[in-house]
């Protein structure tokens, strides 16, 4: 019974840490909608028509960074592996302080409300999800079933 209950825990801790990390990106979402929206009110003000600055490599880089999110939330729910858990830290902190190092940036430009929103809405959680997946990482008991196979 202890071993069905260790699996478990394991199994729960691994998505907790999945849904923090998705907590965070749609937070980056968020932060980088509300920077979006941000500077184009900013360009209609001064030229008093609607910017056309948003080709199409600027959709590409919006869309990557907004999908790239999405591997620290699935390394720890593809394989329970302690490498995945630490690519799942290593990346979701690197994606975390670079998205907060910028939203600050552009908030001293563009106004405070945007590091606010960045620090709200990207440290915050990734704080949290930083902290469970050091705790993940720091198990030293895994279950043989996980240990072997994957859950998929």
């Amino acid at each position: 019974m202890t071993d069905l209950t260790n699996e478990l825990a394991a199994r729960f801790a691994r998505q907790k840490v999945a849904l923090l990390w998705s907590v965070c990106g749609l937070g980056n979402t968020i932060y980088a909608v509300i920077q979006i929206l941000t500077w184009v009110d900013h360009q209609i003000d001064s030229s008093g028509k609607a910017p056309t600055a948003f080709d199409a490599t600027a959709l590409w880089y919006f869309g990557v960074a907004c999908s790239i999110w999405i591997i620290p939330a699935l390394l720890p729910l593809v394989t329970p592996r302690r490498a995945a858990i630490l690519g799942s830290l290593l990346l979701g902190s690197f994606l975390m302080v670079a998205s907060v190092a910028g939203g600050v940036f552009d908030g001293m430009r563009d106004g405070l409300h945007i590091a606010a929103t960045a620090i709200i809405a990207v440290a915050l959680p990734g704080v949290y999800a930083a902290h469970a997946s050091w705790r993940l990482l720091r198990v030293t008991e895994v279950p043989a079933t996980l240990g072997k196979e994957s859950d998929i």
